[in-house]
């Protein structure tokens, strides 16, 4: 069922397969952890089946970093195993309820591990909307509602075209065309209408924003901190309006192709060991 996970294609085949999986109640639960505890295996394994639609909800919240919702889900999966392991069921939790924080520890892990700044734009203006389009859109949408005259007003302050708005809306907050797929058996209803919930949409759009900021913070630090080769470097390999070539950029530096690259790599790690202390303890370390 996992390996459906490694494609595109392969998703409608995995929420369909995890379909098949009940909602545990909290005595059911209890009953699971109890025996896996005990040394169940079987019992463990269905703890963790019966919660996966719940990984898939929790992945969804953080799509806007440009990656697959395959590679967060198989991500937050790790989690998942991982607080069936610690889980202590005499405490009084739900399980989801402990589950989440590592779901999501090892959801965000992945995305500060492997994020770059190219994955956000091809130049200044797409960074800056990526970072921030979140927090304006909520401050202006409290004050003026929502409507087409939100998205003119953010045109407006990120002195850009109403198209660039919704382009980059439906970027960070698009769903999933596999997660709207009619995968279940009746025909009619998706995963993301059985996990419909109000409260659980809030906390996650919440965590959204929250990463958002965080890693906005993060790298306009980082950038300040760079020399004036790195800043060339970052200006027109990473989020500058024409991506020049490594020759290109040595020419104008002086330098060669390979110390170019060199330098370039340098930078990108620099810019990821900004952000690698965002991530819970102990989960950069489980995913290297």
């Amino acid at each position: 069922m996992f390996d459906a996970l490694a494609t595109d294609q392969g998703l409608s085949r995995y929420l369909t397969a995890i379909e098949r999986y009940p909602v545990l109640d909290r005595d059911r639960e209890l009953t699971l952890s109890r025996s896996f505890l005990a040394g169940d295996k079987a019992a463990g394994d269905l703890l963790v089946c019966c919660n996966l639609r719940y990984v898939v909800k929790i992945a969804q919240g953080y799509r806007g970093y440009g990656f697959r919702i395959n590679e967060l889900v198989a991500e937050g999966n790790l989690g998942l195993l991982q607080a069936v392991r610690r889980f202590e069921p005499e405490r009084g939790l739900r399980f989801m309820t402990y589950a989440s924080y590592w779901v999501r520890a090892h959801v965000l892990s992945y995305i500060l591990k492997h994020w770059s700044l190219v994955g956000v734009g091809t130049g200044p203006m797409q960074s800056k909307l990526f970072f921030r389009l979140h927090r304006e859109k909520a401050k202006l949408a409290a004050r003026l509602g929502t409507g087409e005259h939100l998205t003119a007003k953010l045109a407006e302050t990120f002195q850009t075209s109403e198209e660039r708005i919704r382009s980059m809306e439906q970027r960070i907050d698009g769903r999933d065309l596999s997660l709207d797929a009619k995968a279940f058996r009746d025909g009619t209803s998706t995963i993301m209408d059985t996990l419909a919930d109000g409260e659980t949409d809030q906390e996650n759009a919440l965590l959204s924003d929250e990463v958002h900021a965080l890693v906005q913070e993060r790298v306009e630090d980082a950038l300040t901190r760079l020399d004036a080769r790195e800043q060339i470097i970052v200006h027109h390999r990473l989020i500058g309006g024409e991506r020049q070539t490594l020759s290109e950029i040595g020419k104008q530096l002086g330098l060669s192709r390979e110390r170019v690259r060199q330098l370039e790599q340098r930078v990108k790690t620099k810019l990821r060991r900004s952000l690698a202390d965002l991530a819970p303890e102990g989960t950069m370390a489980e995913a290297a």
